[in-house]
């Protein structure tokens, strides 16, 4: 068994140094989905190299084992603070521009991977995915670009997201496939898990006629989308047909179902670990009766110090089918 060197890499304006050479004293980086853009924050001496680092400048932070590092964030200098015995460097991820941009625009029968597409403008992309059609969808620029896409995430049940070269992803939410094995006694050092009760996802209904009226109605309002007696029910005005109301409606259910699950895992650094991937904890002391089943990252925190070296946390939620905790588990983090 050979002796880990973890190391971090840090590139700033093209100066590219390791740890050492920066004068690195702790590393933090955020990884999410849905919400705020990936951050970074890099403590310093006040004398390092990369003491004077202006916002704005682009930056790029890779982690692993010495000469072996994998990427895991691309983005900007967003600020630059100055305390008594060190400097700190923050950055956010390269998809803050989708947060400074605005637009007015009417998509008509456009699929939400075209409206994405579109909004994306000329920001670097990954993957955009989203077969779901919109008969009308608005956006005005009252409101940021990422607010939007946000907004569209939510509604098909995608993950928005960053890729690690800051790339834009907005992918579907998927199932567990092939999840990574974090073993009890090795990279597994600690988790708490924990079960929620069961709750009941919103009904979706059409907000227009397309279904009961032909395609080319699909701007006449539903009469009575609803219906006497319904539970309570979302009426997004982009919905014009039942097939699409349904697909709404199953990408909440499924958001519900994976939120019956929470928690948290500390293991030691993976570079390789992304919002969005599926981890299953292995080699429990109770066996596969205190097993949570296979789990799906939420968000992920790399931190990189001289204390403890490498750790990654993840914040997690259930499969798709929510997960099967006897209880909470493990100790907090």
């Amino acid at each position: 068994m050979s002796l880990s060197r973890p190391n971090a890499r840090i590139s700033i304006d093209g100066t590219e140094l390791g740890a050492d050479e920066a004068a690195l004293v702790r590393l933090q980086v955020d990884l999410a989905m849905n919400g705020s853009h990936d951050q970074v924050s890099l403590q310093l001496w006040p004398r390092s190299k990369f003491a004077d680092a202006a916002a704005g400048a682009v930056m790029l932070i890779s982690l692993g084992e010495r000469d072996d590092e994998t990427p895991v964030w691309t983005g900007e200098v967003s600020a630059r603070r100055l305390l008594p015995q060190a400097v700190v460097i923050e950055g956010l991820a390269a998809t803050v521009s989708l947060s400074r941009s605005a637009k007015s625009q009417t998509y008509l029968d456009q699929s939400v991977a075209d409206i994405v597409a579109d909004l994306a403008g000329d920001a670097a992309v990954d993957k955009i995915e989203g077969d779901l059609k919109l008969h009308a969808y608005h956006v005005d620029n009252r409101r940021p670009l990422w607010s939007h896409l946000k907004v569209l995430a939510r509604l098909v049940g995608a993950d928005l997201g960053c890729a690690a070269d800051g790339g834009l992803r907005f992918v579907p939410a998927a199932g567990a496939v092939s999840p990574t094995a974090l073993r009890y006694g090795a990279e597994l050092l600690d988790w708490c898990i924990a079960l929620h009760g069961a709750q009941q996802a919103a009904e979706v209904a059409a907000y227009g006629s397309a279904s009961e009226s032909g395609a080319a109605r699909w701007h006449w309002l539903a009469h009575d989308p609803v219906g006497a007696g319904a539970v309570a029910t979302r009426l997004p005005a982009a919905l014009a047909t039942r097939d699409a109301a349904q697909a709404v409606a199953d990408a909440s259910r499924q958001r519900v179902g994976r939120a019956a699950v929470s928690g948290e895992v500390l293991i030691q650094g993976r570079p390789d670990l992304r919002p969005g991937d599926a981890v299953e904890l292995a080699d429990l002391p109770g066996g596969s009766s205190g097993s949570p089943g296979v789990l799906r990252v939420r968000a992920v925190r790399h931190t990189f110090d001289a204390t403890s070296g490498f750790l990654t946390r993840l914040r997690v939620e259930g499969g798709d089918g929510g997960g099967g905790v006897g209880g909470a588990l493990g100790g907090l983090l």
